[in-house]
């Protein structure tokens, strides 16, 4: 038998069995692996939201507008606040992290089951809310209408306040296990780049997910009381305020460990190490600072004053400058060095293109002019599509496919997984760009299947997610199919450095030992 045979037989794997035993585990391995299991289950009642949509700009479902409404407002705060925000750091960084790093477990290994359980019970009362009295104010939960609309709002609140916290365990957990938990011989520009993406992403978690339990608790308190910051009688900008300061970091801790893994694939899939490391963990450092400081941009539609959002347009339009030092080093190292033709490649490939649309939707919402008319319509909606659907999920889809024999032991069909990433790449672009137009033409934030003369760019969008979603499928079936493929893999397939690929595949319980 192979040593890759042998080690899978060995691995973490090989532990206790049972739902039970895994949803008890304190192996920050099991913990990243039923992370992916869960978020993958948000992803796709997500795109089943998004088919509704779909059906409906292309005329179908009839004439009641509430369904629609309804598969906007969970739609959005599933995959917001269940899978952008937290996908990359609980699955690739909980399994990854302490191997990256030299650690046996995560510093808090208790708290990185603690948080699954949070992550999963806010899960279960969202979509409770959503079975016995879905909402359909809009996913922002805009004052004073949530206090006001009918709708099963309690277990709304409390789910988004459990998610809150489960964030913030997270966070915690990253922090306290990069600070004490590195090999005496690792500093910190010693770390790898994914490492420094999820490391910095954890303080964004930690910091955003209490300030998002606590709203979501005063909101409640104000539509059960009457009274209180978000109450009745508030300004709705106080709401939007704390709603957008919590949000708008969101897309950042979720783009930078992004980054992160990207970076760590590029390296890996052209065998070069990145130059300018510095320059990059820089870069990093300052993209997480000026981006959280443009949560503002998005109130300069809806009354802020104009002189305000000028100072956030200013900063809005700083946050070009990292991003493109990132995309340089990105691109140096793949320069000349021995790029691996392989799936991988393909999600690095769909990120980059991605990643310069998303930019260069946010120079347009920045300004101060065009970004008052496009900042409340569809243009909005299409940046944070491509963030979600085009950068983060291609950043996890190419980690997964490089790491995924270190993971579970088994290899890739590397055929199928470029042929998947290929339709993604079609299917992201077909469905999001009939967004920018209709944001153009001035449809409203979200309301793209009731635009009237869109039909043509409705099929085109539904063409899009067809695309779309038999790419995921084909990856996710290539993913599957491997587990029941007895062939070997070697330790480390790709030839990449990094101490994760020192141990076996899969590796041990204890890492090290």
């Amino acid at each position: 038998m192979s040593n890759g045979a042998v080690a899978s037989a060995r691995g973490y794997l090989a532990g206790p069995s049972g739902l039970g035993a895994w949803f008890s585990s304190r192996d920050h391995k099991r913990v990243g692996m039923m992370y992916l299991g869960w978020t993958m289950g948000v992803l796709l009642l997500g795109l089943l939201f998004q088919l509704l949509m779909v059906i409906r700009s292309v005329g179908g479902m009839g004439e009641d507008p509430a369904i629609i409404f309804r598969a906007i407002t969970y739609d959005r705060l599933l995959l917001v606040f269940l899978f952008l925000a937290p996908v990359i750091p609980v699955t690739l960084g909980y399994f990854l992290l302490p191997l990256q790093i030299g650690a046996r477990n995560m510093a808090l290994p208790g708290l990185s089951i603690w948080s699954l359980r949070f992550y999963a019970a806010g899960l279960v009362f969202l979509l409770a809310s959503y079975v016995f009295g879905a909402v359909a104010c809009g996913w922002t939960l805009a004052t004073p209408l949530s206090l006001t609309a009918p709708g099963s709002f309690t277990p709304l609140f409390l789910g988004l306040a459990l998610v809150g916290l489960s964030w913030l365990q997270t966070g915690v957990n990253i922090i306290l296990t990069v600070n004490t938990g590195r090999d005496e011989d690792m500093g910190f520009f010693d770390m790898p780049l994914m490492t420094w993406g999820v490391y910095l992403g954890g303080y964004l978690l930690a910091a955003m997910g209490i300030l998002l339990a606590v709203i979501v608790l005063y909101l409640a308190a104000g539509r059960a009381v009457g009274h209180g910051p978000f109450g009745p009688g508030s300004d709705p900008l106080a709401w939007l305020g704390y709603f957008w300061f919590v949000t708008r970091p969101a897309a950042y801790f979720a783009v930078i460990p992004a980054v992160g893994v990207i970076f760590s694939v590029v390296e890996g899939i052209s065998r070069k190490r990145t130059p300018g490391y510095r320059w990059v963990v820089g870069a990093m450092i300052t993209l997480l600072a000026v981006g959280v400081s443009t949560w503002g941009i998005h109130l300069g539609p809806w009354g802020q004053a104009p002189q305000t959002t000028f100072v956030f347009s200013v900063l809005s339009v700083l946050v070009v400058i990292p991003a493109a030092v990132l995309g340089y080093f990105l691109l140096a190292t793949l320069y000349r060095g021995a790029v691996a033709c392989a799936a991988p490649t393909t999600f690095t490939v769909a990120f980059l293109l991605h990643a310069g649309i998303a930019v260069s939707i946010s120079l347009f919402l920045a300004s101060p002019a065009p970004g008052a008319y496009l900042g409340a319509t569809m243009f909005a909606t299409a940046q944070l599509n491509y963030i979600l659907w085009g950068c983060v999920l291609a950043a996890l889809l190419a980690g997964l496919n490089f790491w995924w024999p270190k993971m579970t032991g088994h290899t890739l069909n590397q055929a199928v997984g470029r042929f998947g990433g290929f339709l993604y790449l079609l299917g992201v672009n077909l469905m999001f760009i009939p967004q920018l137009i209709l944001g153009a033409r001035g449809v409203p934030a979200d309301m793209g299947p009731f635009a009237e003369g869109a039909t043509g760019l409705g099929e085109t969008s539904g063409l899009g997610m067809l695309f779309l979603f038999f790419g995921l499928m084909t990856v996710v079936s290539n993913f599957i199919g491997s587990l029941v493929c007895d062939k070997p893999v070697a330790d480390n397939p790709w030839g990449a450095e990094g101490r994760e690929w020192l141990v076996s595949s899969p590796p041990p319980a204890g890492n090290f030992d």
